[in-house]
């Protein structure tokens, strides 16, 4: 995981990374972080997006995360 910050834009967030969708929904599940998102909920705009690979390379999706990140897609959450 990596957590990321633009003070200056008020936004941060964090980039997961996971074994299958399996264990992704397993997390999303759980009630830790469901109490957790609806707490926070009001509090600004949740965008995501999966991309899937055969292999981990994390150099790759670091550059294919902030490329998404620092794109427009991010806003139409794709």
């Amino acid at each position: 995981m990596w957590l990321w910050v633009a003070p200056w834009a008020r936004r941060c967030g964090s980039v997961s990374v996971w074994t299958g969708r399996r264990a992704l929904a397993e997390f999303v599940r759980l009630p830790e972080h469901v109490a957790i998102m609806d707490e926070y909920r009001e509090r600004g705009t949740i965008r995501s997006v999966i991309r899937e690979y055969e292999t981990f390379d994390a150099a790759r999706i670091r550059r294919d995360a902030e490329a998404w990140l620092m794109s427009d897609d991010r806003r139409e959450g794709r």
